[in-house]
């Protein structure tokens, strides 16, 4: 085989080869299909607590509210969480509910600092959450079950 066919075969091989899961993303879907924001609270002493908080979902012009279950704040006293971000591969409205797991294992920070990461979760339709998350007051973590969201 001439160099230049050898070449062409390699680079051909190198590019057919998978990038990483966010990369795929941003090639598959670059660009978003509605925006997300989530605001929830914990009040608690070691295990006793209660969350409060929920969502709002921006979809073709319009607000929907929502519920979320299965995040886990390890603290005693108030903590708080929000999360800013964009949703992927929503085509209708009927398939944002539903459990979400995540995709790819978040950097651990490993200072006990408060401070943004960037999370990605997926529900059984496909739907993806890019999530941006800060936290004040302690450490959180999805559930290992995965969260569920309710339209309400």
């Amino acid at each position: 085989m001439p160099p230049t066919r050898r070449l062409i075969a390699v680079l051909s091989f190198l590019a057919a080869l998978p990038a990483s899961a966010q990369q795929q993303r941003a090639r598959r879907d670059p660009n978003p299909d509605a925006t997300i924001e989530i605001e929830q609270v914990r009040v608690g002493v070691l295990a006793v607590g209660a969350s409060v908080g929920g969502g709002r979902l921006h979809f073709r012009g319009e607000e929907h509210r929502f519920s979320v279950r299965g995040i886990e704040f390890g603290s005693v006293g108030v903590s708080s969480l929000s999360a800013r971000g964009e949703v992927f591969g929503l085509r209708r409205l009927e398939d944002f509910g539903g459990r979400y797991t995540e995709e790819v294992t978040p950097r651990y920070r490993g200072d006990g600092a408060s401070g943004p990461e960037t999370r990605w979760l997926r529900n059984p339709a496909g739907v993806e959450l890019r999530l941006r998350t800060d936290r004040t007051g302690g450490q959180f973590r999805f559930n290992d079950a995965g969260v569920t969201i309710e339209l309400r």
